[in-house]
């Protein structure tokens, strides 16, 4: 199967590419998300496309799956705070960081096969939701 997909991997990067400086022209202005950043002189793949929604990022997935728009929370836990590092007795408040960050993540569609139009469709409910709550 890997084979088989291999010879389309350029392309799939580069539209992948193109999708995530479209999530970055519509969703920019937006003082409630945080997007991606991609430091200069790098190349990103833009495996996921994961925004930081600084309050209401569980009704925002809610509002976005009724309106047909899959998202994910591909680590809902941090690091430390799986049950796998329990026994090591910390607690979430010694890690502020990682704990607000995994109730702020949210990974909006990404695949290479998203249209404009799509991407367009996303930041336009992204800011339905958030002008209902302002």
């Amino acid at each position: 199967v890997l084979c088989a997909k291999l010879p389309h991997l350029a392309e799939w990067t580069k539209k992948r590419i193109q999708n995530a400086t479209l999530y970055h022209k519509n969703l920019r202005d937006i003082p409630e998300i945080i997007l991606p950043l991609q430091p200069p002189n790098t190349k990103h793949t833009w495996h996921l496309f994961v925004i930081r929604v600084r309050s209401h990022r569980d009704d925002l997935a809610a509002y976005l799956s009724k309106a047909g728009i899959e998202t994910a929370i591909h680590y809902p836990l941090a690091l430390p705070n799986l049950p796998a590092y329990a026994y090591l007795g910390y607690k979430t408040s010694d890690f502020p960081v990682a704990t607000r960050l995994q109730d702020e993540i949210l990974s909006l569609p990404m695949y290479p096969e998203l249209t404009e139009e799509m991407i367009v469709h996303v930041a336009a409910t992204i800011k339905s939701f958030l002008a209902s709550k302002s």
